[in-house]
C-alpha cells in the first residue's frame, strides 16, 4: 500500500519528522546536565565543607588541650596557695576564648585535709561575667563523675560526654580532663577546661553547602553534641533518630560514626533522598554533614523548566504544522463527527457518510457503523438489566429495614444497669446480631457474628437471634441456653453454616455472671478501677456445627461499676489500606481510657469512630457489632 493511499502513515511520517527533530535538541540538552555528574560535585562540597569544619573544631580541641598541658607544673609547685590556683582557673578561662570554665579538683583529703577543694572558674552562660567557686560539697560530688573519675581511671587526658553542669557552670559542656601527678608519678586531681556545646551548635550550623543541609556532632556513645533540633542534644543517640527512619542504612552510618571511619553513604530521610558525609575528630567525637538530593538537583530542576519551556514552544510549532497538513487530510472525518456528536445527543439511528477510499477512513467508517449497531443492542440489555437490578436493590433496602427492625433498639434505662448497642454491616445486609432480654432483675445478653456476609448470613442471624430470644427468657444455665440455640441452628443446616456467639445471664441484684463463650472473640471487662483486660472463658465451638455439643458455661461475680463491652471480629480485624488491623492491643488501650461512669451509648458510639478513625477511609471489610454493658 503506497503512502499516497496509507492515511496513517502519511500522518506517521509528518508528525515523525517534527518530533524526532525536537526530541533531538531535547536529549542533548539533558545529556549536558546528567544526574551521575551533580551527584559527584555534591559530595565533593559536601566532603570540602565537612573537613573544613572538622579543621576548625580540631583546631579548637588542640588549643583546648595544649593550654591545661602546659599548666600541670604550675599548679604542682603552687599547690599550697589557694588564691594563686583560682588565679590559674581564671587566667585560663580568660585568656582562652573558646574555654568557659576551668578547674583543679584535687583528689579528697589530699589538699590540707579537706574533703572536697577545687577551685573553679567559669563564665556565665546569661551573663557572660567570670565568676570562681570552690566547686566540692556535699551536693557536687565531683570525684564520681565521669569528667573525674575516667581520666583517673585510664590515667590519661580525657574528653568527657557533652552533660549540663548543675554544680558548676550551670550549661551544657563537654570537658577536656588531665591527670595531675606529683614527682613521685602519685595522682593527686584533675585540671579541666570546658568547652560550650552551644558554641560547637553555633559552628555546626554555620556548615550550610545547601539551603535544607544541616550538620551533628555526636559523641563517642552516639549521643547528639550538636544538632539543629536542640531537643535532641543530650537527649537522644544519632540510633533512636536512626530508628524513626525505618532505614536500616542509618543504623549502618551509626556504627561506622562510632568506630571513627569516615564516608558517605545515601540513605532514605524519612522517605526524602538524602546522602552523608561523615568523618572523625581527635577525641573519639564524629561530625556529619546530611544534604538533600533535592537541593543538589535544584539547578536540574530549573533546566527542566527551561527544557519544558523549550519543549512546550516546540509543541506550539509541532501543532501549527501538523494542523495544516491534517486538515487537507481529515475532511471526511469531519462528516464522521458530525454522524458521531448526532448519536453522541440520543439518535443512535444517524446515517453515517459513505467513502470511496480504500484506506483507515473506510476502516473508521465500517467502525462507526458496528458501534452504531452494538450501541443500540446494548441500550435494549441495558433497560432490561437496569430494570433488574432497581428491583433487586429496592429488596435489598427492604430486607435492611427487616433485619435492622429485628434488633431490639428499646434499650432498658435503669439504675442498676445500663446496656447499649449497634450493629453495621459491611454489605446492605449482614450476619453480625446482638440481643437482650430483661427479666425482673435479670439481664439475657448475646453477641453473635454468623460466618459468611450478606443474604445468607443475615437470614442465619435471624434464625439464631429468634432462638436465642425464645430459649434465653427460659430462665436455664448459659451452657444449657448456647447447646439449645447451637441444636436449633444444626436442623435443616445443609449450608453448614455457624455462629460464634458470646451469651451471658447477669444477676443485677448479686452480680452474679453466668456466661458462655461460643468461639467467639474474648470480650473486654472494665473493673470499677478503670484496669481493663479480656474476660478469659472455656474453648466451646462455635452455634450450629454439631448437634448434641456439651457447651461448658462459667460463673463469676461482677463489683458494681463493672463494664463489659462485647464485639464482633469486624473491630479487631478492621483494616487500613496497608493492611494493618486494628487489633487487640488497641482495643485493650482505648478500654483503659473509658471513664467508669460514661454512659453505654457514648461508650459504644467512641469504639466504632475509634475503628473508623483508624481505617482512615478504607472500606468496611466485614460486620461490626458493639454492645457495652454497665453494672451500676
Amino acid at each position: 500500500m503506497s503512502l499516497k493511499k496509507n492515511f496513517a502513515s502519511r500522518l506517521s511520517l509528518y508528525v515523525l519528522l517534527i518530533s524526532a527533530g525536537l526530541m533531538l535538541v531535547v536529549t542533548i540538552l539533558f545529556g549536558l546536565f546528567s544526574s551521575s555528574a551533580m551527584r559527584l560535585e555534591s559530595r565533593a562540597v559536601a566532603e570540602r565543607e565537612l573537613d573544613n569544619a572538622i579543621l576548625d573544631i580540631e583546631k579548637v580541641i588542640t588549643e583546648v588541650e595544649r593550654t591545661v598541658d602546659n599548666l600541670d607544673w604550675v599548679v604542682e609547685q603552687h599547690m599550697e596557695d589557694e588564691s594563686f590556683l583560682y588565679l590559674v582557673t581564671r587566667e585560663i578561662v580568660t585568656a582562652n576564648p573558646n574555654i568557659i570554665g576551668s578547674a583543679v579538683a584535687f583528689e579528697p583529703g589530699f589538699y590540707k585535709g579537706r574533703q572536697y577543694f577545687s577551685p573553679y572558674t567559669y563564665i556565665g552562660d546569661q551573663t557572660h561575667e567570670v565568676h570562681s567557686i570552690q566547686m566540692g560539697n556535699e551536693n557536687y560530688d565531683y570525684p564520681v563523675l565521669d569528667w573525674y573519675q575516667i581520666p583517673k581511671l585510664l590515667n590519661r587526658p580525657y574528653w568527657s560526654e557533652p552533660y549540663f553542669d548543675d554544680g558548676g557552670g550551670g550549661q551544657a559542656m563537654s570537658t577536656y580532663s588531665m591527670p595531675l601527678h606529683d614527682d613521685e608519678g602519685n595522682f593527686y586531681g584533675i585540671m579541666t577546661a570546658d568547652i560550650s556545646l552551644a558554641w560547637l551548635s553555633d559552628r555546626v550550623d554555620a556548615i550550610k553547602p545547601y539551603p535544607h543541609s544541616f550538620t551533628m556532632l555526636i559523641g563517642r556513645n552516639g549521643s547528639f553534641i550538636a544538632h539543629p533540633d536542640e531537643n535532641k542534644v543530650l537527649n537522644e543517640t544519632i540510633f533512636t533518630v536512626a530508628m524513626e527512619m525505618f532505614d536500616t542504612t542509618a543504623v549502618q552510618i551509626g556504627r561506622e560514626m562510632l568506630a571513627g571511619a569516615k564516608g558517605m553513604q545515601r540513605f532514605s530521610n524519612r522517605g526524602e533522598d538524602s546522602f552523608m558525609v561523615y568523618g572523625p575528630l581527635s577525641n573519639g567525637w564524629s561530625m556529619a554533614l546530611v544534604c538533600s538530593y533535592a537541593d543538589v538537583f535544584r539547578n536540574a530542576r530549573i533546566m527542566n523548566i527551561v527544557l519544558g519551556a523549550l519543549l512546550f514552544l516546540g509543541l506550539i510549532g509541532l501543532f501549527i504544522g501538523c494542523r495544516r497538513i491534517i486538515r487537507q487530510l481529515t475532511l471526511p472525518i469531519v462528516e464522521f463527527s458530525n454522524s458521531a456528536m448526532t448519536m453522541a445527543k440520543g439518535n443512535f439511528k444517524a446515517a453515517i457518510p459513505e467513502v470511496e477510499t480504500k484506506d483507515e477512513l473506510l476502516k473508521l467508517r465500517n467502525s462507526l457503523s458496528y458501534m452504531q449497531q452494538s450501541i443500540n443492542e446494548y441500550i435494549e440489555e441495558l433497560k432490561s438489566t437496569t430494570a433488574s437490578n432497581e428491583r433487586y436493590e429496592s429488596e435489598l433496602n427492604i430486607a435492611r429495614d427487616i433485619q435492622m427492625s429485628m434488633l431490639p433498639q428499646d434499650f432498658p434505662q435503669r439504675d442498676d444497669l445500663s446496656l447499649y448497642a449497634m450493629v453495621q454491616p459491611a454489605k446492605e445486609v449482614g450476619g453480625d446480631l446482638y440481643d437482650f432480654v430483661v427479666v425482673g432483675d435479670t439481664v439475657y445478653f448475646l453477641v453473635g457474628d454468623v460466618s459468611g456476609k450478606g443474604v445468607p448470613a443475615a437470614l442465619f442471624m435471624a434464625i439464631a437471634r429468634a432462638a436465642f430470644r425464645f430459649i434465653g427468657a427460659l430462665g436455664l444455665p448459659m451452657k444449657e441456653v448456647v447447646q439449645r440455640v447451637s441444636d436449633c441452628l444444626c436442623d435443616g443446616n445443609t449450608s453448614e453454616m455457624f455462629v460464634t456467639l458470646f451469651a451471658g445471664r447477669l444477676d443485677l441484684k448479686t452480680g452474679q455472671l453466668d456466661y458462655c463463650n461460643g468461639g467467639h472473640n474474648p470480650i473486654v471487662v472494665i473493673d470499677p478501677d478503670g484496669k481493663a483486660s479480656f474476660l478469659q472463658a472455656k474453648p466451646n465451638l462455635a452455634a450450629g456445627l454439631f448437634p448434641g455439643f456439651p457447651y461448658q458455661d462459667e460463673i463469676i461475680t461482677l463489683k458494681r461499676g463493672t463494664r463489659l463491652v462485647l464485639y464482633t471480629d469486624g473491630v479487631t480485624e478492621a483494616e487500613r489500606v496497608d493492611k494493618l488491623q486494628y487489633g487487640e492491643e488497641q482495643l485493650l488501650a482505648w478500654a483503659q481510657r473509658v471513664s467508669p461512669d460514661t454512659p453505654s451509648n457514648v461508650v459504644v458510639s467512641d469504639l466504632f469512630t475509634q475503628v473508623k478513625h483508624f481505617t482512615r477511609g478504607a472500606d468496611q471489610n466485614d460486620d461490626i457489632t458493639i454492645m457495652s454493658l454497665l453494672f451500676k
